[in-house]
C-alpha cells in the first residue's frame, strides 16, 4: 500500500448556500497553499467514578470541532472568495468592505494513495482569521485560518463533482509588486521594513445538547490589526506613537495593470509601539502595532479594491 506524499495533495473548496451543506454536484476550486491544513479537534472528559481497583472506567466524547490554517504565497485573484469570508462582505464593483454577511465553504483535502485516494471533507468552514505579511526582499505571504463544523471521510469524489484548476497568476513580492505603501499624515514618510495585517472575526462555536457539532458559529467584533516596522530616522514617528496618533494606511499590491489590490485601512490608531535598539550590527527600528477602527467616510474599518490599474 503506497504512502501519501504532501507534494501530491490537492486542496479545494466550494461555497455553501446553507451552513454545513455541500452543494449537489459541486464545482470545487483548487486552492493554492504551501501546506498546513484543517483538522477535527476532539473534546473528551475522563470519568471521575470511583473504582476499588483504581482503573479509569471511561473516557466520554463531548464534542467535535474543525479548525486549522492554510499558509499561502499571495497572488492576484486567488483569495477573493476567502477575503469575502474574512471581511464578511461582498465584492461590489471590485470593492470589498468589512460587513456582517457570513460566507461558508466545504473544504476538501485529497491525498493520492494509488488506486483508492483519501478524501477529507470539512463542511461549514468560515474564515476566522486572515493574515498578510509584507516584508522587505521577500514574497508576500499570509495565512487563512478556518473554523468548520464537521469532517467526513471518503474514498471517491462526490458524484458529479468537478474541479476548476488553480490560477497561474505569479507569486507577488514586496520588492517588485508593492507600491504606494504609506501612512497618510506622517511627515517625513516612514521607510518601512515590514507591515503585517490580520483580520479576525472572533468566531465561536455554539454547542447544543444532543449534538457533537456546533450550530452556525457566533461572531464577535471584526478586529483588524497589524504591525509596522520602520527604520528610525527622526523622532516624528515615535512621537506619533506617544501622541496616540495614526492615519490612513494603504498599500497597493500587484504586478500587472488591472490585476492589483489596494488595501486601505482609512483610520488606524497606533498602539504600544517602541524603539528597538539591537546589537552592534543592527539598525534601530520602530515597531508599532496598530488597530484599524471605523471610519465614517468609508463606513468601514477595512476596504480592499481589486482590478486596480
Amino acid at each position: 500500500m503506497p504512502f501519501a506524499n504532501s507534494s501530491e495533495a490537492r486542496i479545494a473548496y466550494v461555497a455553501e448556500a446553507a451552513f454545513g451543506t455541500t452543494p449537489a454536484t459541486p464545482t470545487f476550486k483548487v486552492f493554492r497553499t504551501t501546506g498546513g491544513g484543517v483538522r477535527t479537534n476532539k473534546t473528551t472528559q475522563t470519568s471521575d467514578e470511583l473504582r476499588a481497583d483504581r482503573n479509569v472506567p471511561d473516557e466520554g466524547l463531548l464534542g467535535l470541532d474543525v479548525s486549522g490554517a492554510y499558509p499561502f504565497e499571495f497572488s492576484y485573484g486567488t483569495f477573493d472568495d476567502m477575503l469575502e469570508s474574512a471581511l464578511r462582505g461582498t465584492w461590489t464593483t471590485n470593492v470589498l468592505k468589512n460587513g456582517i454577511t457570513p460566507k461558508y465553504f466545504t473544504v476538501e483535502e485529497t491525498l493520492e494513495l494509488g488506486a483508492t485516494d483519501s478524501f477529507n471533507r470539512f463542511t461549514g468552514c468560515a474564515v476566522n482569521t486572515f493574515a498578510l505579511a509584507i516584508a522587505a526582499r521577500a514574497k508576500v505571504t499570509g495565512s487563512v485560518g478556518l473554523m468548520g463544523q464537521k469532517e467526513t471521510l471518503a474514498s471517491a469524489i462526490i458524484a458529479g463533482a468537478t474541479y476548476t484548476a488553480a490560477s497561474t497568476e505569479p507569486i507577488l513580492t514586496s520588492s517588485a509588486h508593492v507600491a504606494a505603501l504609506a501612512v497618510a499624515g506622517l511627515n517625513p514618510a516612514p521607510k518601512l521594513r515590514s507591515v503585517n495585517f490580520e483580520f479576525n472575526n472572533s468566531l465561536r462555536a455554539r454547542p447544543v445538547v444532543g449534538g457533537l457539532y456546533s450550530e452556525e458559529f457566533g461572531s464577535g467584533r471584526f478586529d483588524a490589526t497589524g504591525t509596522l516596522e520602520a527604520y528610525f530616522e527622526t523622532q516624528a514617528l515615535y512621537q506619533a506613537v506617544l501622541d496616540h496618533g495614526g492615519g490612513a494606511l494603504s498599500a497597493t499590491i500587484g504586478k500587472d495593470a488591472n490585476k492589483k489590490y489596494t488595501i486601505l485601512c482609512p483610520k488606524i490608531i497606533f498602539l504600544d509601539g517602541a524603539k528597538q535598539i539591537g546589537g552592534n550590527n543592527d539598525d534601530v527600528m520602530v515597531s508599532i502595532p496598530f488597530r484599524a477602527v471605523f471610519d465614517a467616510t468609508e463606513a468601514c474599518s477595512v476596504k480592499i479594491t481589486r482590478a486596480v490599474a
